[in-house]
């Protein structure tokens, strides 16, 4: 598979993941798209939309014939390090044991989460050539 293809699928896959389920409470999920339009949280709830932001600039960068607005290595990186912020690093910050922020990784991440937890690995750490 060509970096052009393969920069479609994933940027697809970004944006496909913020409107399915992020979490899942008991059978009822939030996606997040939920999470950002509703009322209550903080400004955390906002990184959620450098999913679909990275998604549909790679996309005009891929269709561009590589010319990404901001450059394809920002791009590809970023939604990795907010999803390293939002379910690492911000819960040790308001005080969570490491330990238990470990433990609790996998507990109640709906399939958007599963969907970009995956897409943003494989942007960041694969590179095919062009």
């Amino acid at each position: 598979m060509d970096r052009k293809t393969f920069t479609i699928v994933l940027a697809v896959a970004l944006i496909a993941s913020f409107f399915l389920p992020f979490y899942d409470f008991g059978g009822r999920g939030a996606s997040g798209f939920d999470l950002v339009k509703s009322s209550g949280g903080e400004w955390q709830k906002y990184l959620l939309l450098v999913f679909p932001v990275c998604g549909v600039l790679l996309l005009v960068g891929a269709m561009n014939n590589g010319n990404y607005p901001g450059g394809r290595g920002l791009l590809a990186w970023l939604p990795l390090l907010t999803l390293l912020f939002i379910l690492i690093l911000y819960p040790i910050i308001r005080g969570a044991d490491i330990g238990i922020v470990f433990k609790s990784i996998g507990r109640g991440y709906g399939l958007g989460l599963w969907i970009a937890v995956a897409s943003s690995l494989v942007l960041a750490f694969y590179n095919p050539r062009a």
